[in-house]
């Protein structure tokens, strides 16, 4: 689900009205980023908290090169996912209080499937898959270069 099939979605709970669901949506979305650009952790109960994490300044190493890099302060966002949500997700009940909200209503589970397509989880695991790929290769690399080794001998 993307921000437009979010706003499909909240269309038919303000009665067709298209317009009004884009500014509900919208409104919302930048409440949370203008706050969590102010430094406020915005937090909606039983959904998540939306936080930022502040990197100070490091000295990396550039992989190509093997050079020692000055990299920068950073802010990134930071997404922590609530018990009620975590339950929706896992379809379980984690906090052994004995009430499940695995069977929420739909407007939770409609806005938590939008929260879990969010474009930050989806770099997440495309970046996973090219390490895992980057792997691969050195391997198949490291490989080859036993098989020349070898062959020189």
């Amino acid at each position: 689900m993307n921000k437009s099939d979010l706003v499909a979605a909240m269309t038919t709970r303000f009665d067709g009205d298209r317009q009004a669901a884009a500014r509900a949506v919208n409104g919302v979305l930048e409440e949370i980023e203008q706050g969590v650009a102010r430094g406020e952790k915005v937090s909606l109960s039983g959904f998540g908290t939306f936080d930022r994490r502040e990197r100070g300044p490091r000295t990396a190493r550039n992989p190509a090169t093997g050079e020692q890099v000055q990299v920068g302060a950073s802010v990134a966002p930071v997404f922590r996912a609530g018990t009620r949500f975590r339950q929706v997700l896992t379809g379980g009940n984690s906090t052994g209080s004995g009430t499940s909200h695995a069977a929420a209503s739909p407007a939770k589970q409609t806005v938590s499937s939008a929260a879990d397509d969010h474009a930050p989880r989806k770099k997440a695991a495309a970046k996973g898959q090219s390490k895992d790929a980057d792997k691969g290769r050195r391997a198949d690399k490291k490989a080859g270069k036993k098989d020349r080794k070898a062959n020189k001998k």
